[in-house]
């Protein structure tokens, strides 16, 4: 995809993720509320890297299809930047791999927001992993 497929330049999130009455179980046994995402992808496959911290690090696993609404999300928090086409940002989201590894994604894989900017339609208030 071009960069045009990529988040927008504008200063607010013009393609929040959007609750739609999903529920997935954390590691933890909680079930908790799941939010569908519009995602994207720079790499020659399409794919998004899930890692195991929000701070970067190791990949964990990956989101093998991206789209409008194609993937689901927890919840997001601040932690380190992270480059990717061009864009920036310090966003995280919580998801589960298509490996079925738990893990971060950063939000320049979303489409709507500016760089720096959380997505709209994500809390802030992450439950524990563990």
């Amino acid at each position: 995809m071009g960069l045009s497929a990529g988040p927008a330049a504008a200063a607010a999130d013009g393609r929040p993720c959007a609750f739609t009455g999903d529920y997935r179980t954390m590691p933890t046994g909680n079930t908790v509320p799941v939010r569908w995402c519009p995602d994207w992808s720079p790499r020659s496959d399409g794919r998004i890297p899930v890692y195991e911290a929000p701070t970067g690090g190791s990949v964990v696993g990956w989101m093998n299809d991206t789209g409008t609404r194609t993937n689901w999300y927890v919840c997001q928090i601040n932690g380190a930047r992270h480059d990717a086409g061009g864009y920036w940002n310090t966003w995280w989201a919580l998801t589960m791999a298509d490996n079925g590894q738990w893990g971060w994604v950063n939000e320049t894989y979303f489409r709507g927001g500016g760089n720096g900017e959380r997505d709209g339609g994500l809390p802030a208030d992450c439950p524990p992993l563990d």
